[in-house]
C-alpha cells in the first residue's frame, strides 16, 4: 500500500507506527475491512477482504467501481458504481449496516456478503474517507437455502399423490434455490427414462424447455448421465467445458439445445429406493461464478432420496388405484355391455341356476329377470325342455370345456304371442383353470329370417319383372307377386299417356271369389276424384300407410250404395299405397290391401313395398321406353321412306325433263319457245321444292344444335303479307284459292324478315294443299304490344288429338297428303316464332277449316 506524504519527521514516524499497528490489527480480523479516502480510492485492506474478492484490490476511485461485479440477492441486476455501499456513504455520509450483496470475485467465485460502511470525518464534519466491513456469509446462506429448500420440497412431496404435477412443482422450487435449470427423468413401464419435468429460473429461458424435453438419457448407453442411473452414483461437475457437453449430449440436436442453456456446472443424482432406480434429477447452473460444492451435492442427494420415495409411493398408489379402477371398470363395462347388448345374454352357475341375465334375454323368454335368478333353465322355460335336453348340454359344456354354437330353437314368450326363432350358443366360463359355470348368447333371428325371405322374394320379383317388356304384362306380374307374398289383393293404377287421369291396369287377388269382386269393382272406380287417397299419393309422390282402416273410410269415398256394398265384401283392414317412381317421374300407384283383422301393416312393411315398387317402376319405365323406342324406330323408318320419296320425286321429274330437253336438242329438233318456257317453269318448281325440303332439314339441324340465328329489322308486317300474296298469285290461282287479305293498317315489328316470310309461306302452302279451291284469309292486327298474323283456310280441319302433334318433328296430318311432306314445316315455323319471343298456335274444328295464329312481339 503506498504511503502518503508526511508533513514532518516526528509526526511521520508516529503516523507510520499507528498505520503498522492498524495493519497488524486488520490482519488478525476474520472479516474483510476496507479503508478508502474521500475519492473512494483504497487506502487500506486486510487479507480477509482480498480473500472475499478473490485477489488484490485495484487502486480505483468511485468512477472505477464498475470493475467490481455485484448483484442484489435473487436478482440478475448488476450494481452500478454509484450503488455500492461505499459510494453512497461517501456521497451522503450515512452509514450502511448489514446490506446483503452477491458478488463475483476476481477468481470467478460467486459469494454472498454483508456490507457495513461508515464515514470518516474531521472535527468540522468533512468526510475524509470511509471504512467498509464485509462478512462472507456464503456457507450460512447456502445452508439456510438448502434447509428451506428441503423443508419446502418435503411439504410439496407429501401434499399430493399427483406425482407428475408434484415433480413439476419440485423442479420450479429447485430453480429458486439450487439451480438455474432443473430436469427430472423418471423410469416408465417400458424400462426407459422419460422426462416428466423441466423448468428454468429465468423467464427468458423458458423457451428452451421444449427442446430439452426430448432428450432424457438413454438407459444402457455409455453416457455419463446414463451411468448415474444404472450405477446409482451421483455426478458432480463443478465446471462444464464444451468437451464435457459433447460427452453428455445424445445427438447434435441435443448438444445445440444444451449450448443454448449456457451451463457452467451441474449435479446429477439418481432417484433410488433401495436397489431400485426410479429416475434421476439434473441440477444445472448457468449463472457466472456459481459452482456446485460437495455440500450442495449432499443437499441434492437428500432431496433425491425424498423424491424417490414419493415417486415410488405414488407409483404403487397409482398401480393400486389402477387395479381397483380396472376392476370397477370391468364390472361396470360388463353390466353396461349386458344391459345395452342387442342380443340375449345370461350366465348359470355350476348348479345350472341363473346368476345373471340381461333385459334382452328376459324379453325373449317372456319373464322378468327376477324370475330367472336362482332358478334352472327348465324351470323358466318348461316348453323348451320338452324339445331339448338343455341341462345335459349345459353340463357337457362345463365338463368338456368346449362351446356349443348355433343351436336353433323356437320359443314363445306367451301362448297368445307368435313364436320366435332364436339361435343359442353356449360357452364355458372359466377363471384360473376352474370352470365357474356356463354363459349363453341368444340371438332372436326371426327378423333376420324374415329379411332373408324378403330378399329372396325381391330377387324373384326382379327376375319376373324383367322377364317381359310388355307394359301390361309387367304390371300384372307385379300385382300377382305382391298378392302372393304380402296382401289379400293388390291394385296397380297407371297414369295415362296424356298425364291427366289414372287407369287401373291390374287387380289381382289370391282367392277366386275376391277376384270376381275386384273385376266388378272396376265399374265404380273413384281413382280420379279430387281428394281420393290414390290420387293424393300420385300427386304428392309420397307413400301412405293406413295401419287400420277407419269405419268411416267407405262412407267418405263411396257414395253409391251398390259400390259401398261391394267394398263391404272386399273389406280392407290395413292398406298401403306406394307411388311408382322412375327417373323422378310418378308413373302410377301400387296399392296392397290386407283383410285379416289380426294383421296390421307396419313401417317396415311399407319400406319393403317401396323397395318393390321402385323395382316395378323401373320395369314399367323400361317397358315404356321400349315401346317408345319401337315407335321412334318406326317413325324414323317412315321418315326415311318419306324423305327419300319426297327428295326423289322432284329429282326424278327434274331429271326426266332435262333428259327430254337434251334429246330434243341432240336430235336437232329444239323445243319451241312455249314448250321451253313450260319445261323451265316445271324445273324451277321442282328446284324450289327441293330447296324447301333441304331448307327444312337444315332448320331442324340448326334448331337442334341451338344455332338458329335471327337478323331482326323493322318490318311492316302488313306490307310483307301483301307482297307475299302477290308472289304466290300464280300458285294460288293454280290451286283455285282466292286470297282475302285484311292488312290495311301498318303494323311495324322488329323481326327477321326472311324467317317471318318462311313461316307465312309454310302456312299459305299448307292452306293451298289441304283446302284447294277454297278462299284463304290472311290478316294482320295489333293487340297490345303484339303483332297478330292469321292464316285461315276452309278445309277439313284438324282433330283435337292432332292439334298438339302437328307441331312436332316428322308429324304429318292424315289424309291423302300425309305422305307428301316431311312433317317439318309447322315444327320449324313454331320454333321460328318462339325464337322471336312469340308463339304459333292453331284453332280448328273438324269440317270447318283451320286458323293458324302467329303472335310476334313488337320490340
Amino acid at each position: 500500500m503506498p504511503d502518503t506524504n508526511l508533513p514532518g519527521l516526528p509526526e511521520a514516524s508516529a503516523l507510520l507506527a499507528e498505520r503498522e499497528h492498524l495493519r497488524a490489527l486488520l490482519r488478525m480480523m476474520p472479516v474483510g475491512v476496507f479503508i478508502v479516502d474521500a475519492q473512494g480510492r483504497l487506502v487500506e485492506a486486510n487479507p480477509a477482504a482480498e480473500t472475499i474478492w478473490g485477489g488484490a484490490l485495484p487502486q480505483v476511485g468511485l468512477e472505477g467501481y464498475g470493475v467490481f461485479e455485484g448483484y442484489w440477492p435473487g436478482s440478475s441486476q448488476r450494481l452500478k458504481p454509484q450503488e455500492w455501499a461505499l459510494a453512497r456513504t461517501l456521497r451522503d455520509g450515512q452509514p450502511v449496516v448489514n446490506e446483503e450483496v452477491e458478488i463475483i470475485g476476481f477468481d470467478g467465485v460467486r459469494r454472498t456478503v454483508l456490507h457495513s460502511t461508515t464515514a470518516l470525518k474531521d472535527e468540522q464534519g468533512t468526510i475524509l474517507g470511509a471504512v467498509a466491513v464485509k462478512v462472507d456469509i456464503t456457507p450460512r446462506r447456502q445452508t439456510e437455502h438448502a434447509e428451506a429448500f428441503l423443508a419446502e420440497a418435503t411439504r410439496l412431496l407429501v401434499e399430493s399423490l399427483d406425482w407428475e404435477s408434484t415433480l413439476q412443482a419440485m423442479a420450479r422450487l429447485a430453480t429458486r434455490q439450487l439451480a438455474d435449470f432443473c430436469l427430472i427423468d423418471v423410469m416408465g413401464d417400458d424400462g426407459e427414462l422419460h422426462r416428466l419435468a423441466a423448468t428454468a429460473r429465468e423467464p427468458h429461458h423458458q423457451a428452451l424447455i421444449p427442446g430439452l424435453m426430448h432428450f432424457p438419457p438413454k438407459v444402457g448407453s455409455e453416457s455419463p448421465l446414463a451411468k448415474v442411473f444404472t450405477e446409482g452414483r451421483s455426478l458432480l461437475i463443478p465446471e462444464l467445458s464444451h468437451g464435457m457437453l459433447a460427452a453428455l449430449a445424445r445427438s447434435p440436436e441435443h448438444l445445440r439445445a444444451m449450448e443454448l442453456m449456457g451451463p457452467r456446472a451441474c449435479m446429477v443424482v439418481p432417484l433410488s429406493v433401495g436397489a431400485r432406480r426410479v429416475g434421476m434429477i439434473n441440477f444445472i447452473h448457468a449463472t457466472p461464478g456459481r459452482h456446485y460444492t460437495q455440500r450442495e451435492l449432499g443437499y441434492a442427494e437428500e432431496l433425491a432420496r425424498r423424491v424417490a420415495f414419493v415417486v415410488e409411493h405414488a407409483r404403487l398408489f397409482r398401480e393400486t388405484q389402477g387395479a381397483l379402477r380396472a376392476r370397477d371398470t370391468s364390472l361396470a363395462l360388463l353390466e353396461s355391455f349386458l344391459a345395452a347388448s342387442p342380443v340375449g345374454m345370461g350366465f348359470v352357475d355350476r348348479e345350472l341356476r341363473y346368476v345373471h341375465i340381461n333385459p334382452v334375454l328376459a324379453t325373449i323368454n317372456g319373464k322378468p329377470p327376477k324370475e330367472h335368478l336362482g332358478r334352472r333353465v327348465h324351470e323358466v322355460l318348461p316348453e323348451l325342455a320338452e324339445t331339448r335336453d338343455v341341462e345335459r348340454m349345459l353340463r357337457s359344456v362345463m365338463e368338456r370345456g368346449a362351446p356349443l354354437l348355433n343351436l336353433d330353437d323356437t320359443v314363445s314368450a306367451r301362448s297368445d304371442t307368435p313364436q320366435r326363432l332364436v339361435r343359442t350358443s353356449l360357452f364355458p366360463v372359466m377363471a384360473k383353470g376352474e370352470t365357474l359355470g356356463v354363459g349363453m348368447v341368444v340371438l332372436d333371428i326371426t327378423e333376420q329370417k324374415r329379411v332373408e325371405e324378403g330378399l329372396r322374394f325381391l330377387a324373384e320379383a326382379t327376375a319376373q319383372l324383367s322377364a317381359s317388356l310388355d307394359l301390361r304384362t309387367t304390371l300384372e306380374n307385379t300385382a300377382r307377386l305382391v298378392a302372393e307374398h304380402m296382401a289379400d289383393y293388390c291394385l296397380v293404377d297407371v297414369l295415362s299417356a296424356d298425364g291427366q287421369h289414372l287407369e287401373r291396369v291390374a287387380a289381382v287377388s289370391r282367392e277366386p271369389d275376391k277376384q270376381r269382386l275386384l273385376d266388378e269393382s272396376s265399374r265404380f272406380s273413384t281413382l280420379n276424384q279430387p281428394g281420393s287417397p290414390i290420387r293424393q299419393v300420385l300427386e304428392s309422390g309420397r307413400a301412405t300407410l293406413i295401419s287400420e282402416v277407419p269405419e268411416t273410410f267407405m262412407n267418405d269415398h263411396m257414395t253409391d250404395p251398390e259400390s259401398r256394398a261391394l267394398l263391404e265384401q272386399l273389406r280392407p283392414r290395413s292398406v298401403m299405397m306406394v307411388p311408382l317412381i322412375a327417373r323422378e317421374r310418378t308413373l302410377g300407384v301400387l296399392s296392397v290391401v290386407n283383410q285379416d283383422p289380426a294383421r296390421r301393416y307396419t313401417e317396415r312393411d311399407l319400406a319393403f313395398l317401396e323397395d318393390l315398387a321402385w323395382r316395378a317402376a323401373l320395369a314399367v319405365d323400361n317397358a315404356r321406353l321400349f315401346q317408345q323406342a319401337e315407335q321412334a324406330v318406326a317413325a324414323r323408318d317412315e321418315f326415311v321412306a318419306i324423305a327419300t320419296h319426297e327428295l326423289r320425286t322432284p329429282l326424278s321429274a327434274l331429271s326426266l325433263k332435262l333428259t327430254a330437253l337434251q334429246r330434243a336438242v341432240d336430235s336437232g329438233r329444239p323445243p319451241t319457245g312455249e314448250r321451253l318456257r313450260q319445261s323451265l317453269l316445271m324445273a324451277r318448281r321442282q328446284t324450289e321444292r327441293l330447296e324447301q325440303l333441304v331448307s327444312h332439314l337444315l332448320d331442324v339441324s340448326r334448331i337442334s344444335t341451338g344455332h338458329m340465328e335471327l337478323e331482326p329489322e323493322a318490318v311492316d308486317l302488313s306490307e310483307l303479307v301483301q307482297r307475299l300474296v302477290l308472289r304466290f298469285e300464280d300458285k294460288l290461282a293454280e290451286s283455285g284459292c282466292t286470297p282475302v287479305v285484311r292488312a290495311d293498317a301498318p303494323v311495324v315489328a322488329k323481326v327477321d324478315r326472311l324467317r317471318v316470310e318462311q313461316v307465312l309461306m309454310n302456312l299459305l302452302s299448307n292452306a293451298m294443299k289441304y283446302a284447294p279451291g277454297q278462299p284463304v284469309e290472311l290478316s294482320v292486327a295489333l293487340e297490345q304490344q303484339e303483332a297478330v298474323l292469321g292464316v285461315r283456310d276452309h278445309g277439313p280441319g284438324i282433330s283435337p288429338e292432332a292439334q298438339a302433334r302437328i307441331f312436332e318433328r316428322y308429324q304429318r296430318a292424315s289424309g291423302r297428303h300425309s305422305r307428301e311432306s316431311l312433317g317439318l314445316g309447322l315444327y320449324v315455323s313454331r320454333q321460328i316464332a318462339r325464337a322471336h319471343g312469340g308463339e304459333l298456335a292453331v284453332a280448328s274444328t273438324p269440317g270447318q277449316g283451320s286458323h293458324f295464329i302467329l303472335r310476334l312481339p313488337l320490340g
